[in-house]
């Protein structure tokens, strides 16, 4: 039986900002199945011994992160296998990032898919109609471009519950992308009930981003972007840095 994740697991920006209260939450876990560096077994016991309450596993959704064309099946037992095992100890969502493939909100997603996650983060990884170019070869303009466009779309997109780390691609292989425009991104996918993932890997200064999630009344969900054990949790680390 699927988890059900709904809005009790988001969390208001400007709440977050005038209690400080911090939920021992993380929404973005990646394993071994795609890029990650630990097992589902290693997650486990890590969020526990770090006292996190609630993990969302969030794989890659992308064919050619993975050399094993059965994971996703695997991906789910080892969850649901493990989940059973540490029921009392935390609660663990079925989840994915899901990369856009066009400007209208269409994520990679299989129909195996969409019949089993709990949680759905939507990304801007690689651009639709990049063509064989890569991000790094792109000028300025058009990655700002590119990143806006896609992000737009996924502001739309039915199938998600969050947007994972705005404007990080851009960001990471070509030139920062401007805070107004993922102010703009924020309102929309406020307008639409779709969460902003609050990401310590890219958002930087985390206050700065938190503020502008809360002037424009965002809902977020708590995401660390973990390939490694030493990741995992690291977003409460974070928020408990700069609220303390």
């Amino acid at each position: 039986m699927l988890n059900h994740f709904n809005k009790a697991h988001f969390i208001s920006a400007s709440e977050l900002l005038s209690s400080k209260i911090i939920p021992k939450w993380d929404f973005h876990i990646h394993t071994n199945f795609t890029d990650g560096k630990a097992s589902v077994r290693q997650i486990f016991h890590q969020a526990i011994e770090q006292k996190l309450e609630i993990i969302a596993f969030t794989e890659h959704t992308e064919l050619w992160r993975t050399d094993n064309a059965n994971w996703f099946k695997c991906y789910i037992e080892e969850i649901e296998k493990y989940r059973e095992v540490f029921k009392n100890e935390i609660e663990v969502f079925i989840g994915v990032e899901a990369n856009a493939v066009s400007f209208e909100g269409d994520i990679e997603l299989t129909e195996q898919m969409k019949g089993r996650v709990e949680f759905i983060l939507g990304a801007a990884h690689r651009y639709p109609g990049l063509a064989g170019r890569r991000v790094q070869d792109l000028s300025k303009t058009e990655a700002i471009d590119l990143e806006y466009e896609t992000l737009l779309g996924l502001t739309f997109a039915k199938e998600i519950d969050a947007i994972a780390h705005i404007g990080a691609t851009c960001t990471k292989y070509c030139t920062p992308f401007p805070m107004n425009l993922t102010r703009e991104i924020i309102r929309e996918a406020t307008k639409n009930n779709i969460a902003i993932e609050i990401n310590p890997t890219y958002h930087k200064p985390l206050i700065v981003y938190l503020e502008m999630c809360a002037k424009e009344n965002a809902m977020l969900t708590m995401g660390s972007n973990a390939h490694g054990l030493s990741d995992i949790g690291l977003v409460v680390k974070e928020l408990r840095k700069i609220l303390s």
